[in-house]
Parts: structure tokens; C-alpha cells; sequence
């Protein structure tokens, strides 16, 4: 009698168990949903965890007992896995769907170096898997290298490209970092604590707290770094049983499944790629976020899809023909080309400023071997596609004056709220302040 009402007393729990949506006796390795709710059941009377607290401890115990990682459960990691089920939950959706393609290379890197897989959600931490990612002390790329840093692990910076922003380089060189730093520390997660907050500050720490263990350490850690190890084990719960929490997966509007690289002979403009090569600009920016300008120099190793790279060398020839024609501006790719006939006044750093051009490129498309001008001339001015209009409004946009007899340009400048002299004579070219009555002079817009 006393075991039937045992197990009528028991048998809610089965029941609640059974419906939670947070239960899944597959991913935390139990032989059947009896054998862990007879073994668990009493735990979580006695704890004074909640019930999906006491599901989150399980899960991450089954992922710690499959790493040399310590993804230990306790409250400050339930602060952050709260977080990412809940205001950062669009996060976690957003990593899932870029996850097929930044993982592969990050397994097959952490496999060389032999370190534990489960660092490739440090990137998520670091960077939210955003190579272009910059932090406010010029930290960059998805792995967060300083300038110093990346450079004592290989990764130059130039005027043309940030190879701390290159995935896969900088990928190889987190891996070189991380086993340097268990070398020091022979503890992971004082090896994250270290990346986090440089491995000096640790070594300082550890002396002056007298211990190696992270979570006696933890009071006495700076904020950022002693946040770091429960933000991270987090990240491996939430990520590796998104499922179960009913997160879905936002897949990036980007093509990225099947790629290719190829390696450039001569520059080329962002813009003549996507003619050549029918990409979109997002696409080959997404899979070559290195370069810092919208120019590729020679020799870059550019990942494009497949079909673009098999097109690409299919008309090699032709296409490079294609390219110099451009440059030549032979052929107009996203530009115009317009005449523009010099008037009073005129210099080529106001007529370049009005066109959005420099100075140099009027001299090149002229053959101008000074900056003197006459006026009527004729200067021919290659402009962004569309921006003609603009131009013209900018110089429209200047109100004309006409000198009256008795004029002086102090008198005209008081006439207009923030208008000087000096801007006068810049405007209009002028060397002197000679004004001759019943001429125009261009003032600034107001």
C-alpha cells in the first residue's frame, strides 16, 4: 500500500518531465526518461535550483564530460544563459545561420592544433562572428586582435587590407595564441581569462590572490574578464541547444555554399568585379572582408562563389582586356562622362570638390600639365553615375552677386551671417581686393 501511494506521489514529476519542452534525454546522454527522473528527481527536490535551472545544470554537465573545457553550471553562467534565451535571443538565431560557414574552418584549424573544439563559440563572444567587427580600443576582426598582437602572430596591416579581419589567417593565429597560453597557464580557463584580459594582468592576479583556480580569482578580476568564462559557457549551451529552446535560425542572405578563390593579375575596382563577375557587392565584400577599400590590388587571393571563379577563368583573356579598357576609360562602368567649360572664378580645387573628383584625376583626364585655366575651356570630368545632377546643384547653389559702385568685399561680407572676406577671395579666386562695379562674384550658399 505505501508504494502504491509512493508512486502516485511521484508520478506528476514523470509527467512534468516528460512534457517540458527543455527535456531531451538525447542530448544529455541518459539510457530513458524513468532512469533519469529515479536519479534526478530527488536532486531537485533537495536543490534549490527551479526545474529549468536543474535541466540547464544537466545539459551542460553532459557537455562538459565530452571536453577538457570546464563548462561548469552555476549562477553567473544562469545570468548570461538567461540572456541569450531571452533580450539576445535574435543573437543566437543570427550565429546559427552563419555557423555553416565560419565552423568548418574553425574545427579544422582548432583539429591541427589540437585544441578543444568548443573554442570556435569564442568567436561568437568575441566578435558575433563579424570579421569587420572594431572595438572602441582597435581591437578587430573575428578573433579581436590588437594591432600588436596580430602582429607578433602574423597578421600585417597595410593601406589595402587588415589580415586581422581575414578569417581564415586570423583563425590560424588565435589557434598559435591559445596554445601559447595554455603553455603559461596549463588551465583553459585561465587561458580565456588571459585572451580576454591580457596574460601579464593574469599572472598579476594569480600572484597577488595567491591562487590558479579561475572562480577564487573571480572577486578579484576586472569586470570584462571575470565575465568573460561564464559568457562563454553560455554560449556553448545556448548554441549547441538552440533547438530545444524553439530558437530558429536566421540564414544570411548571402551566398557563401560552394566557393572559390582566385588571384588577381592587375588592380580592380569593386565596381568592375561585380560587372565582370555578376556578384553582388555584399557577396565579395561577405567573403573577402580584408580589404579596407573598394579596390583589390594585384596579386589578391579573392574568395568568390564557384560559378563566378569558373566564369571568370573560362574568359580570362577578355576579361582582363575588359579591365584595362576601363581603366582606360575606353569602357564606363557606374560612371559618366561629362563636359564642363570653365567660367570666372573657376580653379580645379573648386571644380574638382563640386564633382566629387580630385585634382589630379581633371589634370590626367586633360593632359593639363599645370592648374592654370582660361576661361572657356573645355575639361572633360569622368562622374559617379547619377552624381551629375548632383554636382550642378552644388554649383547652382552659389548666390551671385553684382558689384555696385562703392562695394568692398568687408561690406558684402557683413551683409551674410558667417561669410568672411577670406571666403570671398577663396570662391571666386581672387588674388586681391580689387571688386570692379557691374561684375558677378559667386557667394556661398545659405
Amino acid at each position: 500500500m505505501n508504494r502504491i501511494i509512493i508512486f502516485f506521489l511521484v508520478l506528476p514529476f514523470f509527467t512534468i518531465a516528460n512534457q517540458d519542452s527543455l527535456f531531451n534525454t538525447d542530448n544529455i546522454g541518459v539510457d530513458s526518461i524513468t532512469e533519469l527522473s529515479e536519479r534526478e528527481e530527488l536532486k531537485l527536490e533537495k536543490s534549490n535550483l527551479s526545474k529549468k535551472e536543474n535541466i540547464i545544470a544537466l545539459r551542460l554537465q553532459h557537455l562538459d564530460e565530452n571536453t577538457p573545457m570546464d563548462l561548469v553550471y552555476n549562477d553567473k553562467v544562469q545570468v548570461f544563459i538567461d540572456s541569450y534565451l531571452g533580450i539576445n535571443k535574435t543573437l543566437i538565431s543570427r550565429m546559427k545561420g552563419l555557423t555553416p560557414y565560419y565552423f568548418p574552418m574553425f574545427e579544422r584549424e582548432l583539429d591541427q592544433f589540437n585544441l578543444p573544439i568548443e573554442f570556435k563559440y569564442l568567436a561568437i563572444v568575441e566578435s558575433a562572428l563579424d570579421p569587420k567587427a572594431r572595438s572602441a580600443s582597435g581591437a578587430s576582426g573575428l578573433w579581436q586582435f590588437m594591432y600588436l598582437t596580430g602582429k607578433q602572430y602574423g597578421l600585417e596591416v597595410t593601406s589595402y587590407m587588415d589580415e586581422r579581419q581575414d578569417p581564415l589567417k586570423a583563425t590560424k593565429s588565435a589557434c598559435e595564441y591559445f596554445v601559447s597560453l595554455y603553455d603559461t597557464f596549463g588551465d583553459w580557463n585561465l587561458v580565456l581569462a588571459a585572451y580576454n584580459g591580457g596574460p601579464g594582468y593574469l599572472q598579476r592576479k594569480i600572484i597577488s590572490v595567491g591562487s590558479s583556480d579561475f572562480w577564487e580569482l573571480y572577486p578579484h578580476l576586472r569586470k570584462e574578464t571575470r565575465n568573460y568564462i561564464p559568457t562563454f559557457i553560455a554560449v556553448n549551451y545556448v548554441m549547441q541547444y538552440a533547438k530545444e529552446h524553439d530558437i530558429t535560425i536566421d540564414n544570411p542572405k548571402i551566398y557563401f555554399d560552394d566557393i572559390d578563390t582566385l588571384i588577381l593579375n592587375v588592380d580592380v575596382e569593386l565596381m568592375v568585379l561585380k560587372e565582370l563577375l555578376c556578384v553582388n557587392e555584399q557577396t565579395i565584400n561577405f567573403l573577402n572582408p580584408a580589404y579596407k577599400k573598394s579596390i583589390f590590388p594585384k596579386g589578391t587571393v579573392l574568395t568568390l562563389p564557384s560559378s563566378a571563379v569558373h566564369d571568370f577563368k573560362l574568359n580570362e583573356m577578355s576579361n582582363y582586356a575588359f579591365i584595362e579598357a576601363v581603366r582606360n576609360k575606353e569602357i564606363l562602368v557606374d560612371e559618366d562622362r561629362i563636359i564642363y567649360r570653365v567660367r570666372k572664378g573657376d580653379y580645379l580645387g573648386r571644380i574638382a570638390k563640386a564633382h566629387n573628383v580630385h585634382v589630379f584625376e581633371i589634370k590626367e583626364w586633360n593632359k593639363l600639365k599645370s592648374s592654370k585655366l582660361d576661361i572657356g575651356d573645355r575639361l572633360v570630368i569622368f562622374v559617379k553615375r547619377g552624381k551629375y545632377l548632383i554636382a550642378n546643384k552644388k554649383i547652382l547653389a552659389k548666390n551671385e552677386y553684382i558689384i555696385r559702385k562703392g562695394d568692398t568685399l568687408w561690406d558684402i561680407a557683413q551683409k551674410y551671417s558667417g561669410l568672411s572676406v577670406w571666403k570671398i577671395k577663396a570662391l571666386n579666386n581672387m588674388e586681391n581686393d580689387y571688386l570692379k562695379p557691374g561684375t558677378t562674384i559667386l557667394l556661398p550658399a545659405s
